[in-house]
């Protein structure tokens, strides 16, 4: 049994046993300490900063596929500050290309303070469905970003923009 060991078991052999069990117990450690859930997700989104009265936050969108003739693409936006308690989450416009700018949104880069602006840029073969709060209300935003999703009416559809929204 001794020449058996002696055989199998080298130095080298037993330094990468011992890493192994170290790797694989790291993750379980891991789980032991967080629990299933104990709020750590919601710590951080809690943790997250909120948009300051007037400030400004701008973003980008985009979204391309081959969905078809009864398709539809999606894209996700997450805010880098989360909106203020006082932001109407209703209080949102998308502009397709060419269409007027409003008060509400004067243009890229610019938003009505308490306001939302989808600027959409270059597109094909597609055309606004919904912009979604976590509840799937729309046209809707949440706190810390929003669902938008476009239909298809052919292959090869894309589209992109600017995003804009402006706290109280």
């Amino acid at each position: 049994m001794r020449r058996f060991f002696r055989d199998t078991f080298s130095p080298t052999m037993a330094v990468a046993i011992l890493a192994l069990v170290v790797a694989t117990s790291g993750s379980g450690y891991a789980a032991i300490q967080l629990g299933r859930d104990d709020g750590a997700s919601r710590a951080g989104a809690a943790a997250q900063p909120v948009l300051q009265p007037g400030k400004t936050m701008v973003g980008y969108f985009t979204a391309a596929g081959s969905g078809g003739a009864s398709g539809y693409l999606g894209d996700s936006i997450t805010f880098p500050a989360k909106l203020p308690a006082g932001f109407n989450n209703n209080h949102v416009k998308y502009l397709v290309t060419g269409a007027p700018f409003t008060d509400k949104c004067p243009g890229p880069g610019t938003a009505k303070r308490g306001w939302m602006c989808f600027y959409e840029g270059q597109f094909q073969n597609t055309s606004l469905c919904c912009i979604y709060d976590l509840e799937y209300n729309s046209f809707a935003v949440a706190d810390h970003g929003a669902r938008i999703y476009w239909d298809t009416n052919a292959d090869g559809g894309y589209v992109d923009g600017q995003w804009v929204v402006r706290a109280p």
